[in-house]
């Protein structure tokens, strides 16, 4: 009969033995997972922030488009624009060229 005991025994240390390995890996998993979770998490918070602050610009920008679209189209809207985006000039207009590079 004490073999019996002794047969009977061994099955539950084996199975409490692979019951705290399976439980010991599945912490391991939860633990590199959580850690995998917390980077992916400050990286997208990182993209949101770069994301707003584009997002931004952008508003500004067509703040500054409309603000334009506003202004009525005259003769000095024509002239600004012609030098500013063009790069024409008037006749008497006095030009400095600079070769030099900084």
């Amino acid at each position: 009969m004490d073999k019996n005991k002794k047969g009977a025994e061994m099955p539950k240390k084996k199975i409490n033995f692979f019951a705290k390995t399976a439980i010991f890996i599945f912490i391991i998993f939860c633990a590199v997972t959580i850690f995998q979770l917390t980077t992916q998490i400050g990286e997208n918070e990182e993209q949101i922030r770069a994301t707003e602050k584009q997002i931004a610009q952008y508003e500004a920008q067509i703040a500054a488009l409309k603000t334009e679209l506003a202004t009525p189209i005259d003769y000095a809207y024509v002239r600004r624009v012609a030098k500013s985006k063009l790069g024409y000039s008037m006749p008497d207009d006095v030009i400095f060229f600079n070769d030099l590079t900084q």
